[in-house]
């Protein structure tokens, strides 16, 4: 009885060296990548959801699960100031053309279950009962003057909001959000604002919750990833046409700057690209073993960047279709890339609250 004891232990403590023994090979085959990694932006004290750059490059905005934008100068580092207004986690930012306007938005129905460690499979997320809401509409859409980093409107909606955008000739701006609990608060839409005005202008309807948007280069088309697939909104007529991934849930669109090229990044881990010329699919990407949350082209379409709550981005030679490159960021979530305007440097933002900023050239020869 006492040998059967000893060997049943015996196997345990094995057991448990094995797995010890795993993670560390793990751990050695995907360290943190460090090469190209110029800085990393520390303030935030919750995920970061979402990173842009100005139009001139010279500033980056950070979207964080922590209710804040901050605005940080990219040649120093420094934070320049931080925006308070949103009661929840803010979901996205976007400058204007012109750089002088942020616009933010913030939702608070769904927020992110504690990040899986590197390698692991899954999404799960936890609502967020509508009495624990700090007021009947916290969800905002926010314009922001940057000069004075003072608020200059809001407008308030029962359901969460996304996904933010402005035109690229800047005289609309559009939020997309729904309910995706499936229940009758609000509703899933895009919703289109005249810049000149600040009035609304239309609101276009969806079926599911809109997690993403994208103008094409023209402005004349907006893409719209959901749980269907992709919409494309004709921006004169209003009318829509729908396109899948694989049958998948897209959360996260792209145009190539030269408008010829949309990606779509699913919650299955596939980056799809369409021609536009016909939006007919070029090619299904599957190199990520998560959703893919945030894309990227580089100013000069040859780079499309993929950010994944695997815990990595991933580079694509946008012609060859091919990885050039990959940033493991371990036991997070990636949740946004952006390119400077000048193609020299990559932010991301992940769930361990920090921005991190990469030499885009160092980056490519790892």
């Amino acid at each position: 009885m006492k040998t059967t004891s000893n060997y049943r232990l015996l196997v345990v403590i094995g057991t448990l060296l094995l797995n010890l023994l795993a993670c560390a090979e793990v751990q050695r085959l995907v360290p943190a990548t460090t090469k190209g990694l110029m800085a990393t932006l520390e303030g935030h004290t919750g995920a970061i959801l979402h990173v842009t750059f100005s139009p001139d490059g010279g500033t980056l905005a950070s979207s964080s699960e922590d209710t804040t934008v901050r605005l940080w100068d990219v040649a120093t580092g420094k934070e320049l100031a931080t925006l308070y207004g949103h009661p929840t986690q803010v979901y996205g930012s976007a400058f204007s053309p012109d750089g002088t306007v942020l616009a933010s938005v913030n939702g608070w129905f769904w927020v992110p279950s504690p990040p899986l460690r590197f390698g692991e499979r899954g999404t799960q997320y936890t609502p967020v009962p509508l009495e624990e809401t700090p007021e009947p509409n916290p969800n905002k859409v926010i314009l922001w003057d940057i000069a004075t980093t003072t608020e200059i409107k809001r407008w308030a909606f029962e359901n969460p909001m996304y996904t933010i955008a402005f035109s690229p000739d800047g005289s609309a701006l559009v939020a997309g959000g729904g309910d995706p609990s499936d229940s009758s608060f609000g509703e899933n839409a895009i919703w289109v604002w005249s810049t000149a005005t600040g009035e609304l202008e239309s609101t276009l309807r969806e079926s599911q919750p809109v997690w993403n948007v994208a103008f094409s280069p023209d402005g004349t088309m907006l893409a719209s990833g959901n749980r269907r697939g992709i919409t494309l909104w004709d921006m004169e007529t209003g009318k829509s046409s729908a396109l899948s991934c694989n049958k998948d849930s897209i959360r996260s669109v792209a145009f190539s700057p030269d408008g010829k090229l949309l990606a779509s990044g699913s919650v299955s881990g596939s980056v799809c690209i369409w021609d536009t010329a016909a939006y007919q699919e070029q090619v299904a990407l599957d190199k990520h073993d998560g959703m893919i949350i945030s894309l990227a082209f580089s100013p000069n379409g040859a780079i499309l960047a993929s950010a994944s709550e695997d815990g990595t981005v991933r580079l694509w030679d946008a012609t060859e279709k091919e990885t050039i490159a990959v940033l493991h960021i371990p036991e997070t979530w990636v949740f946004s890339v952006a390119f400077s305007p000048d193609g020299t440097l990559l932010a991301s933002g992940s769930s361990d609250a920090l921005v991190r900023l990469w030499n885009v050239l160092e980056v490519l020869e790892q």
